[in-house]
This record gives structure tokens, C-alpha cells and sequence, in this order.
């Protein structure tokens, strides 16, 4: 059974202008500190973290939830399996209620451009 379908696109332009005028503040807020190491390193640092930004509102949605009600940002993490392979790692009280809902697995599929 499927319990939802989460999908989300964020734009590059508007996340480098948040980067701009949140700074370190933003990044700290949404991102985990993994999430941070990983998209930082990047030279298009700025197109992995709207993907991971669009990831992490497609679960909220996939699960009912938007965000900022229930789930903190920093409960759905996307991590990276050494094949390239995007997963997430819920914790908190997205951890809580995919247990609730017994969600076994999370599908997801990251990509990005220069704009999106």
C-alpha cells in the first residue's frame, strides 16, 4: 500500500537569494550538519541544496505533514549510499510518524539543473 506520493521543486535563483540573506543561519536550520559536508563541498553547492530542500518538503507531503507543524526540518535527512543512491533518514518526530503510520520504506529520486 502506498501511503503517499511527495513531490516537490524548489528554484535555485530563490535558494541563493535565502543563502544570501539567511546565511549560515538557514543552512543550520534546514540542513543537518551531513547534509551541510556533502552540499558545501560541491561546486554547485546551491543545486544540491535545493534538491535536498525539495526532498525533504516532498516527505512532508508524502506523509500528510506540512512542514513546521509536526516534523522539524531537520527530522527527514537525505543521505547518500557510496553507490550514489539517495535515501532518507527520518528522525524525531518524522521518525515518529512513520512509525505511527508504519511507513517501511521512502522512495526518492533527486535531480537537479541549473535553474530547478
Amino acid at each position: 500500500m502506498i501511503l503517499g506520493c511527495g513531490v516537490d521543486l524548489v528554484e535555485v535563483a530563490r535558494l541563493r537569494r535565502t543563502l544570501r540573506r539567511q546565511g549560515p543561519a538557514f543552512l543550520a536550520r534546514i540542513f543537518t550538519p551531513g547534509e551541510r559536508r556533502y552540499c558545501v563541498a560541491k561546486r554547485l553547492s546551491a543545486e544540491h541544496l535545493a534538491a535536498r530542500f525539495a526532498a525533504k518538503e516532498a516527505v512532508a507531503k508524502a506523509f500528510g505533514d506540512r512542514q513546521g507543524l509536526t516534523m522539524r526540518w531537520q527530522d527527514v535527512a537525505v543521505m547518500r549510499a557510496s553507490s550514489g543512491q539517495p535515501s532518507i533518514q527520518l528522525t524525531g518526530e518524522a521518525r515518529r510518524l512513520q512509525r505511527r503510520r508504519r511507513v517501511r520504506r521512502i522512495h526518492l529520486s533527486l535531480t537537479h539543473t541549473a535553474r530547478y
